[in-house]
């Protein structure tokens, strides 16, 4: 509140949500403007012309952590090459509040964030990350969840995950289980709200559900890497439910 209070300019994704906020706590009307994805970059010219000539500036975000899976960093990474000062005032974090709250691994984690909505692009990242050792935590819409929890079983398995809704809200919920379980119980209610996906990392289980595309495509990328053939088929057969022969014979024709 006093960081509020002080600043001389206000950044905000949503002005209208700040403005309740200053009014609740009777902050005097400050000078606001927005910031988003769908402004950021034509904005940051100002900002850091602002903060050149003096000005105190506060970077709020529409809920959670600012900067996190929104464009905020941007103004962070023009900041740090003109060495400006910044400092951040932790506040709540959807993502490690939901990982806190599945019970699964901490010590190692990954935030995947929303999920590339070409389809294409989504089936390559989740092979990215299904063989990753870490506990894996994506953001996703109550619209989408469902197609979610099917591709994370048909990439990943049917891991232990826990779908976290409505963090530190009245209707706080997880639904903890493995993810065909959770898939279940979805099914049966109307899901709303934020919602946080997570995920337990690779604990050595193969690939199952795959196509020749995606094992040359993989081959394709680790050759691309500066690894050997041999090695790559090695990798690969490390990580999926494959044929060595089969694998070979697909190689072959790349």
């Amino acid at each position: 509140m006093r960081t509020l209070r002080e600043a001389d300019l206000i950044v905000a994704e949503d002005t209208r949500t700040i403005k309740k906020l200053l009014g609740k706590y009777n902050i005097l009307k400050k000078d606001i403007i927005s910031y988003n994805d769908y402004n950021c970059r034509r904005r940051i010219g100002r900002i850091i012309s602002e903060l050149e000539a003096g000005r105190d500036i506060a970077l709020v975000s529409e809920s959670g952590l600012p900067a996190i899976q929104d464009p905020g960093y941007r103004i962070i990474n023009e900041c740090i090459k003109k060495d400006i000062a910044v400092t951040v005032i932790p506040g709540p974090n959807a993502a490690v509040s939901a990982l806190v709250l599945s019970g699964l691994a901490t010590d190692n984690f990954l935030f995947a964030g929303f999920l590339p909505k070409s389809k294409a692009k989504r089936k390559n990242k989740l092979i990215e990350l299904a063989t990753l050792p870490y506990t894996i935590i994506f953001y996703e819409s109550p619209k989408r969840i469902e197609a979610l929890i099917t591709e994370l079983i048909e990439r990943f398995g049917n891991r232990k995950a826990s779908l976290v809704r409505e963090i530190s809200k009245i209707y706080e919920e997880a639904i903890r289980g493995d993810l065909k379980s959770i898939l279940k119980k979805v099914k049966t209610k109307k899901i709303k709200g934020e919602i946080v996906m997570v995920v337990d990392g690779h604990k050595g289980e193969l690939i199952e559900n795959f196509s020749i595309e995606d094992i040359k495509n993989e081959i394709m990328k680790l050759l691309k890497q500066g690894v050997s053939k041999k090695n790559a088929l090695k990798i690969i057969h490390s990580r999926y439910d494959i044929d060595k022969q089969r694998l070979y014979n697909i190689a072959t024709k790349i």
